[in-house]
């Protein structure tokens, strides 16, 4: 197989950019799945660099060194230029808690194993995705590790059993998609963002190098190929739903769709067979692939600086993101990225590798300085420290209250009197854990004991949600209908995740937006009379408003840049938006049934206001402050009288 130069791959980069950063801006109206651009560039990478390997080992010129510093030469520049940029901006543009957490993720990325640490702290009470500079470094770390595991893999098996080498790529591209099956339902975390249940995206495209390379294919039928895989890569973008495992066997769209796209580039010359590979030659596709590179770098951090400062990120900011990427990206790439890998600036390879190591070091240093500086608040007043104290104000002794399958709660998610035996049973979403607080000196009061058990994201119903609610809802239920002590349960919950939306999920299937009110009607009924029927009251915490933005971080940032952003929610459209929760809960009304509403004390005069004397009430925009956890067990006795 030559090694010429496809315009058409570069082609098929530009599409796979394309689709990241369409739906990372959210420019389309339709599919939401714009990510498998990742899954597409992992194919080209493993083809292409499969076909330099295979071939240098055949030429017995391969040298591992020489191979890893071509990658160093080709990656670091935009790389270094980009987490240089983005701390500098962060300087300027960040709190103290997110240039810690920038160079937190600095630190990760220049070492290549940010997905690892993404694993581990992405998740309901770490880091946020849309506020992650960096996140998208991840799949930039999962080819690094690639790239370092599989030549010196090819070696080996080249040296001692060269006959078994395409039969031992086909054997760990079938081992590791298999795995990435398997983990996906059980750790959907792990399964996309390690390397293990991602390499088959890459040895698919080494297998089809290899593939390739034997059997020299030609004929009419490769013509099939390109709109065959533009169709497939298509369909995974208008076929995906929000229950759709990933990467799981849908990831098998977009990157059999890329290997059918790169071996058309194969097909004969003809106006049908060619015609996708030359429309992916065209000059400017091809353009968008030659800066696909440093577009990609660049553009999740441009999106997150501009929502973090503009007070509605609306379709015009929108695209001006997406055209600042692109002319950020064309910078990098013809002031530096270009000029470097063609030789004209540092062409002496230890010059240029000392180079690399130094701005390296001094990055890695100064992201060291920052982290431990604990995002050198000094760069602000000390008020501003002060109001974002209350994005940290979680009730943390109750955290172990978290359910885990086959697990009885612990001694401390006992809440209320101390002494009796259990006689309430608290269930419900990360809001239940947000209660916590209030609810133990509520029960206090009354002089009851009660026991917490609460799954962020999950609420107290049968079948509602995705992911382990389901199992987390009737393990919640069965324990309070088997515990005879139990006389009331309180359902806690934000009730978000039973609105229309663009539908939800129940018993498993993706539930569409019109009919979602009557099936979380019909679940709720059901949960509620399975307590009911077994002699439990029921308690109905009704949803909370949410402010319109996180306050701490708001109000911060109003005394930091000197703004006044508004956090306040019009209670007319906190109302509206749950009024089809409401009409539930009017559903399953009853004399063992009461509901208990928050509102009042703070929607005065119409407006919803997250403060109880000039202090922030919420840690985000919706999770109580454990601060105020009296006054809202003041509230919940004032509206719970005796059933």
């Amino acid at each position: 197989m030559s090694l010429r130069y496809r315009a058409d791959i570069d082609g098929l980069r530009a599409l796979a950019v394309l689709l990241v950063l369409i739906f990372h801006f959210d420019l389309a109206g339709f599919g939401s799945a714009g990510f498998i651009g990742v899954d597409v560039f992992f194919v080209i990478s493993g083809f292409l660099i499969t076909a330099i390997i295979q071939t240098e080992l055949a030429e017995d010129r391969f040298r591992l060194g020489q191979f890893l510093y071509r990658r160093v030469r080709r990656l670091y520049p935009a790389l270094l230029a980009t987490i240089l940029l983005t701390l500098a901006a962060g300087w300027v543009l960040f709190l103290p808690h997110e240039f810690r957490e920038l160079a937190t993720q600095t630190l990760w990325s220049l070492l290549y194993t940010i997905n690892f640490y993404l694993w581990q702290n992405l998740n309901y009470f770490g880091v946020r995705a849309e506020t992650a500079p960096l996140l998208h470094m991840w799949s930039l770390a999962v080819e690094e590790q690639f790239y370092l595991i599989f030549p010196i893999a090819m070696m080996l098996v080249y040296r001692f059993a060269p006959r078994l080498l395409f039969a031992a790529v086909i054997a760990a591209t079938l081992l590791s998609f298999v795995f990435g099956l398997i983990l996906s339902l059980l750790k959907p975390e792990a399964a996309f963002y390690l390397l293990p249940t991602r390499a088959w995206e890459l040895l698919a495209g080494a297998v089809l190098a290899m593939a390739v390379r034997r059997w020299q294919p030609g004929g009419a039928w490769l013509g099939l190929m390109g709109p065959l895989g533009l169709g497939l890569i298509a369909a995974a973008v208008l076929l995906y739903d929000p229950l759709t495992q990933i990467p799981g066997s849908f990831a098998l769209l977009p990157v059999l769709g890329a290997m059918a796209v790169i071996l058309a580039g194969f097909a004969p010359k003809g106006a049908v067979s060619q015609a996708v590979p030359r429309l992916l030659s065209l000059g400017p596709v091809v353009w968008v692939g030659q800066i696909s590179y440093p577009l990609y770098l660049v553009h999740w951090p441009i999106k997150v600086f501009m929502q973090t400062h503009l007070l509605e990120f609306s379709l015009g900011w929108r695209i001006l993101g997406f055209a600042l990427s692109v002319a950020v990206a064309a910078a990098l790439y013809y002031g530096l990225e270009r000029p470097i890998r063609a030789g004209r600036w540092i062409a002496r390879p230890r010059v240029y590798l000392g180079t690399v190591l130094g701005m390296s070091l001094a990055l890695l240093a100064l992201s060291a300085v920052v982290q431990r500086g604990d995002g050198l608040p000094g760069r602000f007043t000390t008020d501003v420290a002060e109001i974002m104290a209350y994005a940290d104000d979680w009730p943390d002794a109750y955290r172990p209250c978290g359910y885990v399958a086959d697990r009885p709660l612990p001694e401390v998610c006992t809440i209320g009197a101390a002494g009796p035996s259990p006689q309430v049973l608290v269930i419900g979403d990360s809001h239940a854990l947000a209660f916590a607080g209030a609810i133990d000196v509520w029960l206090e009061g009354r002089g009851l004991a009660g026991q917490l058990l609460f799954h962020h994201g999950c609420m107290p119903v049968e079948g509602a949600g995705r992911g382990p609610c389901p199992a987390y809802a009737e393990a919640a239920l069965a324990q309070a209908v088997a515990m005879p002590g139990i006389e009331e349960v309180v359902l806690v919950s934000i009730w978000r995740q039973a609105l229309p939306g663009d539908g939800a999920p129940f018993a498993g299937r993706w539930v569409p937006a019109d009919e979602v009110t009557d099936v979380f009607t019909d679940h709720l009924s059901r949960s509620v009379a399975r307590l009911t029927e077994a002699d439990k009251r029921v308690t109905i915490i009704e949803p909370f408003f949410a402010a319109s933005r996180f306050v701490p971080e708001t109000w911060a940032r109003n005394i930091a840049f000197g703004r006044d952003w508004p956090v306040a929610t019009p209670r007319a459209e906190h109302e509206a938006e749950f009024a089809g929760v409401l009409s539930a809960f009017d559903a399953v009304a009853g004399p063992s049934v009461r509901r208990v509403s928050l509102l009042d004390p703070f929607c005065q005069e119409g407006v919803c206001r997250p403060e109880i004397a000039g202090v922030p009430l919420f840690t985000d925009n919706n999770h109580l402050a454990f601060a105020h956890s009296a006054r809202i067990a003041e509230i919940l006795a004032e509206q719970t009288p005796p059933f």
